[in-house]
């Protein structure tokens, strides 16, 4: 029976680029050894009991049932999700491969995967759904609410239509902790919120006017902006500048990709030449779908001259200025600060 699992790529999306490039799982545990020849959950705590000897009891426990998940439970042909950090989408895919160790591959835990899509936006999917991609498990299946189903049918249609009556897909015959899955665990409530902040952006910053929030953004932090027109830019969004009259040494060039889909090669290379027409110190790319690793490795070998903002950085720039922002944008976009506790669980 086909069964659908979460796979996480990091806390912080860390290993998101790497997993979608080489079509690969990489859920982490790094200070973990080979666990090929450890056929049970109970073999695998013995071994992370060595391997972290100052980490609770629970804490072990809790992660011996996601890696026997990883290594021993999840089968070719079943379906994950990879909830995406650095974009609001989540990946798609199905397990093509057996678990492997490498001590040589810097993400030493893997299993291949056939990416089916790269980048679906969470609010395809309905609200418990989207909550259920949130739990704090790197590891962890989703079974309730008819998920298959209606993974399957995103996929297929674009369409979730929510639970299908007499199609629970509950998994029978498994001890009660080898069969938790997403819903019995807490969810990231600040990751939840954040993928509806991106939604409302989004939504009310569509196209063009993503570049008059950043614009208005940066002049908050210090800067002194010029906005292009809508319509062709020539690889220019914004002008900011530092200093007095916004004529000092910083002078940076931004190029802001308001898309779901990641920015390419070609755009870091338009961007590059930007800031050389424009006389600018920096170029700084903005991307909603973040980058796909050619960008990457683009903006990487030009770290004196390229900045990159994708969803996470610019939530923390909105976040920053979000007292100074206009009544209008404050409109738009209508937050509050709360304080919650702390939960553990992803690596």
């Amino acid at each position: 029976m086909t069964r659908l699992w979460i796979v996480r790529a990091g806390k912080h999306g860390e290993r998101e680029l790497a997993a979608i490039e080489q079509s690969k799982l990489f859920p982490g545990f790094l200070e973990v050894g080979d666990l090929n020849e450890l056929k049970d959950r109970d073999a695998i705590l013995a071994h992370l009991q060595e391997v972290m000897p100052d980490a609770g009891h629970n804490r072990l426990r809790n992660f011996a049932a996601q890696l026997n998940q990883f290594v021993n439970t999840i089968q070719k042909g079943d379906l994950v999700v990879m909830p995406r950090k650095v974009t609001n989408g989540a990946a798609i895919g199905e397990v093509t491969g057996d678990y492997v160790f490498d001590a040589n591959d810097p993400y030493r835990h893997s299993r291949t995967v056939a990416w089916r899509e790269e980048a679906i936006p969470r609010d395809s999917f309905k609200q418990d759904l989207r909550h259920s991609f949130g739990a704090f498990m790197t590891i962890c299946e989703i079974k309730r609410n008819s998920a298959l189903d209606r993974v399957r049918s995103v996929l297929e249609t674009g369409n979730d239509p929510g639970v299908l009556l007499g199609k629970q897909g509950v998994a029978p015959g498994e001890p009660a902790e080898e069969n938790a899955e997403a819903e019995d665990y807490a969810t990231d409530i600040e990751d939840i919120a954040n993928q509806q902040i991106v939604s409302l952006i989004k939504s009310e910053f569509a196209g063009h006017a993503l570049a008059d929030l950043v614009a208005e953004i940066l002049r908050i932090e210090g800067y002194t902006t010029k906005v292009s027109p809508p319509g062709p830019d020539g690889g220019v969004d914004i002008l900011a500048a530092g200093g007095t009259l916004g004529l000092g040494e910083d002078c940076i060039c931004v190029q802001v990709k308001s898309g779901d889909g990641a920015a390419n090669h070609d755009v870091v290379l338009r961007l590059i030449g930007s800031v050389s027409n424009t006389q600018a110190q920096t170029g700084l790319l903005v991307s909603i779908g973040g980058v796909n690793t050619a960008a990457q490795k683009e903006l990487d070998n030009n770290f004196f001259k390229l900045r990159l903002w994708q969803m996470p950085d610019l939530l923390k720039a909105l976040f920053r200025a979000y007292g100074e922002l206009s009544d209008e944008t404050r409109t738009k976009l209508p937050l509050k600060q709360i304080w919650a506790p702390i939960s553990g669980g992803d690596v």
